[in-house]
């Protein structure tokens, strides 16, 4: 019966809005995700600076004292969930990572990437998002944001601190309870919407005969 009263291809057209609801939902989905990777990257950006300006206030602070703060610190990123952290600093000429890593993401680095390689030989700062897929694991984009400090010792005394996360780094979620009932709410909406147009589909296919 249902066939039938979809013979008229005008009737296909009251479904546009349905379709364009899922297309919303699938879209604000994807938006809210992106939302949650800036948050947190930002958060990321926000402590590095906090710890780079400290140190620059800090000039008659030993090196010595300045190591173990940026080794607590980055140590503590690496330590969140899927948050890739490390610091790097010169020794005999050669930069070397000082802190111990912690991460599920351990295998990344970023010294395999030449983007990232030619940007901390040029700024004293940036960001840049390298995309890899770990052993064993899925293809994921790193937002990554690296540091020199401090900038006021020469360039082969300074740190180098680098931090990156992507979506799996997400740990804050939309709560359980507004997710459900927003996807419920699509549901209905999607279910009455094809109700009324199959209801509207076979009231013309009656009149027509």
């Amino acid at each position: 019966m249902i066939k039938r009263c979809f013979k008229n291809w005008q009737t296909y057209l009251a479904l546009i809005p349905m379709v364009i609801v899922i297309i919303c939902a699938c879209l604000l989905k994807n938006a809210t995700t992106e939302v949650l990777i800036k948050e947190k990257y930002v958060e990321i950006i926000n402590s590095i600076d906090s710890m780079a300006a400290s140190l620059e206030r800090t000039t008659n602070r030993d090196w010595q004292e300045h190591e173990s703060n940026i080794v607590g610190a980055v140590e503590f990123f690496d330590n969140l969930t899927e948050v890739y952290g490390a610091a790097y600093k010169y020794t005999d000429g050669e930069l070397g990572i000082i802190t111990e890593r912690y991460s599920e993401s351990t295998l990344f680095d970023p010294f395999d990437y030449e983007i990232f390689i030619d940007a901390i030989h040029t700024e004293t700062s940036g960001k840049m998002i390298i995309g890899y897929v770990p052993d064993g694991g899925r293809y994921r984009e790193l937002h990554i944001y690296f540091r020199w400090m401090p900038l006021y010792t020469p360039e082969l005394e300074r740190y180098l601190v680098v931090a990156g996360v992507s979506e799996l780094s997400i740990v804050s979620t939309i709560p359980l309870w507004l997710s459900a009932g927003y996807w419920i709410g699509i549901a209905v909406t999607v279910a009455l919407n094809m109700w009324h147009v199959v209801q509207v589909a076979c009231e013309d296919d009656g009149k027509r005969r």
